[in-house]
């Protein structure tokens, strides 16, 4: 993990107004103030926070030589992020966005799995960022760039009133220390591409253009107050996570003192810890014997002594249930401060759902977080969407153009009860059936609905084509 560098260390870049100045220096600090905790989220959720400190000085050497990790916080993240699945892009005024160039736009960014990337960012940090650019086509890049980046590496300046960023820091490279070496700075109208490469820090570059400022932000929970929203990996998720920890090591110590049974042998002579030829046995070799024969002690005897016979006493190990009963009840508080089922946290609970209804309702919880988090993504999803089409077209595109994104249902229904509930919708509204949104609602995925079309259209013109044809002949005979 790097160390964030104090929040005082000030980069002055040559070539920046006063005013361009004061603001990268306002990004600065904010990122340094958050970069230690999202490096501690990065780290709950790659599984790489420590765990020595959680173990007590008495743990066996054995024990304190393992790593012991746990995926609950990366769960947190990666079972709702599975939920916030995007299906595709429509006009909310009807425009056509294929005509405008909305699939190759798709294509030649990989759009779907960047999003989904950008959308896990959103969840470990709170927020995460959709920058829009023009490409570089001579280096053979799309027209149009949409370029992810996570709050480790770039940070921005919410504006309340316009209800957009004011500003935006993007850290392009880094040095062994994590310290910038090159940076793009975005200002309304405005992109300053600044660089150091063991020199003072100069502006490479300003390139003005007429988007505003292409960044929008992919939030998580934002509220009044804190606008660029909270982490799903929250203070009490992660400190639930190190409970669970704790609790997996003291298993495992109580696994290693108790696991062989302990034995008091009274009465016996150092003889009975000797092979035949005098040479003492080894303790292990001692203590898996299978049979121990020990002779009575004569003179003991004798005088009638009750030591006379060696006698054994067994203590039985410690029962590791509860360790597995603390584990139980964190998982269930870990299951309601993140809507999991506390058995897909790997644990058992205490009852199975009786019928698929009680299957469905333990996922309650999860469903309306997502449909909450679609929410929250749907207007700077739409925005950034929407200022890629109008750069890619040179801005000859409708002014009101509005591009939606359309969420997957986060209930993993099943296609044939889709298609059910869709069928029901289309009796009712018998014109829906030769639409796209008829096909939806039958259960149809995106790219079973554009082959559908497309074949339907190769169709109409064949018909079209024959009847023509007919018709000559009609006229010439």
């Amino acid at each position: 993990m790097v160390v964030a560098a104090p929040l005082d260390c000030r980069i002055v870049v040559a070539g920046l107004t006063d005013d361009e100045q004061a603001d990268l220096d306002e990004l600065l600090a904010q990122w340094r103030a958050k970069r230690l905790r999202n490096n501690i989220r990065s780290a709950f959720y790659d599984m790489k926070n420590a765990t020595r400190a959680l173990m007590s000085s008495n743990a066996p050497a054995v024990v304190k030589r393992r790593r012991f990790v746990l995926g609950w916080s990366a769960i947190a993240v990666d079972k709702l992020n599975r939920r916030c699945n995007l299906d595709g892009f429509f006009d909310a005024n009807g425009h056509d966005l294929a005509r405008l160039g909305l699939d190759e736009l798709e294509r030649d960014n990989r759009l779907r799995s960047e999003l989904s990337q950008a959308g896990v960012s959103s969840l470990i940090h709170a927020v995460s960022w959709l920058v829009t650019v023009q490409g570089d086509t001579t280096a053979g890049e799309p027209e149009v760039l949409i370029l992810p980046r996570d709050a480790t590496n770039a940070t921005g300046i919410w504006d309340p009133r316009l209800r957009s960023l004011r500003s935006f820091l993007s850290i392009n490279e880094v040095d062994d220390q994590g310290e910038p070496t090159a940076m793009t700075m975005y200002l309304p109208g405005l992109n300053i591409v600044m660089d150091c490469d063991g020199r003072p820090w100069t502006v490479e570059d300003r390139r003005d253009h007429p988007y505003g400022l292409p960044v929008d932000p992919l939030r998580y929970k934002p509220r009044l107050g804190r606008p660029f929203g909270s982490s799903r990996i929250s203070r009490s998720v992660m400190s639930l996570h190190e409970q669970a920890l704790g609790a997996m090591i003291r298993a495992d110590v109580n696994g290693e003192a108790y696991s062989m049974p302990r034995y008091a042998l009274l009465g016996a002579t150092e003889e009975a810890f000797r092979n035949a030829d005098g040479s003492p046995k080894p303790t292990w070799q001692a203590a898996w014997d299978a049979i121990w024969a020990i002779g009575d002690d004569e003179e003991l005897a004798t005088g009638g002594s009750a030591l006379a016979r060696a006698d054994i006493k067994q203590f039985h190990g410690q029962s590791p249930e509860p360790q597995n009963a603390h584990l139980r009840m964190l998982a269930q508080m870990f299951s309601g401060e993140t809507g999991i089922p506390v058995g897909e946290l790997g644990l058992i609970g205490d009852a199975n759902p009786t019928s698929a209804e009680a299957l469905q309702v333990s996922k309650d919880d999860l469903v309306a977080e997502a449909e909450q988090t679609t929410d929250g993504w749907t207007p700077d999803l739409s925005a950034t969407m929407t200022r890629a089409l109008r750069m890619l077209n040179g801005g000859d595109v409708p002014a009101n153009l509005d591009v939606q994104p359309v969420w997957r249902n986060p209930m993993h229904v099943s296609r044939a009860a889709a298609a059910d509930a869709g069928s029901k919708v289309i009796d009712k509204f018998p014109w829906l059936a030769e639409t796209e949104v008829g096909l939806e609602l039958a259960g149809l995925s995106p790219s079973q609905i554009k082959r559908a079309m497309a074949e339907r259209r190769r169709a109409e013109a064949r018909s079209l084509l024959a009847r023509v044809q007919e018709r000559r002949g009609g006229d010439v005979a």
